[in-house]
C-alpha cells in the first residue's frame, strides 16, 4: 500500500471496516478481460482466516467462470462523507474506508455449510437470526453458496476531522 498512514492493520478494525461496506465487487477471470460484479455478502473471521459468503442463481457467467478458475479479487468501499475543502470543483474529496484482497472460491455442497453461510451473509445486513428451519428447501435448491478462502486483504482508510 503506497499510503501506509491510510493503512489499518488491527484485525478487528479491519473486520469492522469491511462490515461497515454496504456491497462488494468480486472479479474473476473471464474471457479476453476480467470479468467483475456487484454482489452482496457475508464475512466471517475464524481464528484470523477471512472468508467471504455470497450467493447466486445455479447457473450463469459468474459460476461458468469460477469452475474454470477459482482464483478471484474483490474490493469493497464505503464512502463516508463527501465535502469541499477548498475551492471548488477541484477542493470536493471524500472520507472512506475501503477494503480489497483476493482467494480462492468454492461452491459449497454440504448442506450444513450451505446454511452457514447464508447465515453469514444475513447477518451482514440483519440482526435477525435465523434457525436452519428457516430456509425454505425449494428457494435452497434454486440457490448456490459461494465460499472465498481469503488469502491476503489490506483495509483503506481516511476519515479526517470536521
Amino acid at each position: 500500500m503506497r499510503k501506509k498512514d491510510r493503512e489499518v492493520t488491527d484485525e478487528r478494525e479491519k473486520f469492522a471496516a469491511l462490515l461497515r461496506c454496504p456491497w462488494l465487487t468480486l472479479a474473476v477471470r473471464g474471457e479476453g478481460a476480467p470479468y467483475q460484479v456487484p454482489l452482496n455478502f457475508g464475512a466471517e473471521l475464524r481464528e484470523g482466516k477471512l472468508s467471504l459468503y455470497f450467493h447466486c442463481a445455479n447457473e450463469g457467467t459468474k459460476l461458468d467462470l469460477l469452475r474454470t478458475d477459482g482464483h478471484v479479487s474483490f474490493c469493497a468501499a464505503n464512502m463516508l462523507r463527501v465535502f469541499n475543502k477548498g475551492t471548488a470543483p477541484c477542493g470536493y474529496t471524500t472520507d472512506y474506508e475501503s477494503a480489497c484482497g483476493h482467494g480462492t472460491a468454492e461452491i459449497v455442497t454440504d448442506k450444513k455449510e450451505r446454511l452457514h453461510g447464508l447465515k453469514v451473509l444475513m447477518s451482514h445486513y440483519t440482526e435477525e437470526e435465523f434457525p436452519d428451519g428457516a430456509f425454505a428447501e425449494r428457494p435452497l435448491s434454486l440457490t448456490t453458496v459461494v465460499r472465498i478462502a481469503v488469502e491476503s486483504w489490506t483495509v483503506k482508510r481516511l476519515v479526517r476531522p470536521v
